[in-house]
């Protein structure tokens, strides 16, 4: 069972919700034990990111931040970081990356640039079509 959590002030916050639901359970279909998802909005991630992820096959922890610089993000926008990271959410759970290291299905990847590194690639392939789908 997936455990889903949701943190911090956003606009539309029951339906990020729902959005953060529906995704999480269409990228794990068939998911038997328990995982936790925990999501906390942030007004700014570190390093002026729009979203980070980290975790094991246990859990997920997620940070979505509402502002970019001194833009406020609208929710669509909060919605497509959110599917991103719900994406690398799915791949510390399954295992596919290793949560310490740059490791992908045990390939080391710590030479492999941002946008080429494989986990990246799915989650930005993903972003769009599940806020299409979902939002």
């Amino acid at each position: 069972m997936i455990i889903l959590n949701i943190e911090g002030r956003v606009k539309e916050k029951k339906r990020l919700t729902q959005f953060a639901d529906d995704v999480i359970h269409h990228l794990m279909p068939r998911i038997r034990r328990d995982v936790t998802v925990d999501i906390n909005v942030v007004t700014h991630c570190d390093g002026g990111h729009l979203g980070l992820c980290w975790g094991d096959k246990k859990i997920a922890e997620i940070e979505i931040c509402r502002k970019h610089g001194k833009r406020q993000l609208p929710a669509h926008e909060i919605a497509l970081n959110l599917a991103h990271e719900l994406v690398h959410a799915k791949q510390f759970i399954r295992g596919d990356l290793h949560p310490s290291t740059e490791t992908w299905c045990r390939q080391d990847h710590s030479q492999t640039p941002y946008r080429k590194k494989p986990w990246e690639v799915e989650a930005y392939d993903l972003e769009e079509e599940l806020l299409e789908m979902f939002w």
